[in-house]
């Protein structure tokens, strides 16, 4: 029973400490591969630190902001259904299941993008 809970406790401390460097991570990588569709908010880690941390991200698409926010050890994300931007639904969802839906919901956007583009190039072009 003590290896069990000092097994579950490790792997808790781990994926804390991990959980920090992925945040950093997905906002740093978000901000530079889609630019003007991603908020972070960041907050100094003391009055006269050169340090701050993420509180939140926000990442809108066409139909939904995707809103991961870190207090403390604690992550929770929503995926909220906007519409020209009013808030009509929001969902609390695993971290799993939203960067799932945002990795989709990207894919889309992309793709609207793409041939939005293309369009636009065979119009001028021929």
């Amino acid at each position: 029973m003590s290896t069990d809970f000092e097994q579950n406790t490790a792997w808790i401390r781990r994926a804390q400490t991990d959980m920090k460097a992925f945040v950093e991570g997905l906002a740093a990588r978000l901000e530079g591969d889609v630019p003007g569709f991603v908020e972070v908010e960041r907050k100094k880690d003391g009055f006269f630190a050169k340090t701050s941390h993420i509180e939140s991200i926000i990442i809108h698409t066409n139909n939904n902001d995707y809103i991961l926010k870190k207090e403390g050890v604690h992550i929770s994300t929503v995926r909220a259904k906007t519409v020209r931007g009013i808030v009509l639904k929001h969902e609390d969802l695993s971290l799993s299941v939203w960067l799932e839906s945002l990795v989709a919901d990207l894919a889309n956007l992309s793709g609207e993008m793409q041939g939005a583009s293309n369009t636009l190039h065979d119009f001028l072009m021929g």
